[in-house]
């Protein structure tokens, strides 16, 4: 079993990210329940997956290109992690967080738009 550390992976949307603190990348199925009228069974089919990523940051150049992407709704290529994700996004929001006796940060939040690329790169 390989354990891989957090400060050993690697981010890259639409170029490689510096500084990040925290990442999270999710993969999840998107699923639709039936449930036929006057019935007891209920059945779940899965319609497809989303993958989205959020990358909190200390430095605010670190953003780069990330507002002119996300206004123009230019998609960027999201990889990394220690689970091989890849796939097409566009930028979904960025905020910051003052707080008063801490370090300010940044997130960035993705989410996928072309289903032809998936994790792993397959």
């Amino acid at each position: 079993m390989a354990i891989t550390l957090g400060k050993d992976c690697r981010i890259s949307i639409g170029g490689n990210v510096s500084g990040a603190r925290n990442v999270t990348l999710t993969e999840t199925a998107r699923t639709i329940d039936i449930n036929p009228f006057g019935s007891r069974e209920a059945s779940v089919y899965q319609t497809g997956y989303d993958c989205s990523v959020s990358v909190e940051l200390n430095d605010s150049e670190a953003l780069g290109d990330a507002f002119s992407n996300m206004h123009t709704g230019t998609p960027v290529q999201v990889s990394g992690g220690a689970g091989g994700f890849n796939f097409l996004a566009v930028i979904t929001g960025i905020s910051e967080n003052d707080p008063i006796d801490g370090v300010a940060t940044f997130t960035i939040d993705a989410k996928m738009t072309d289903r032809s690329l998936t994790r792993g790169g397959a």
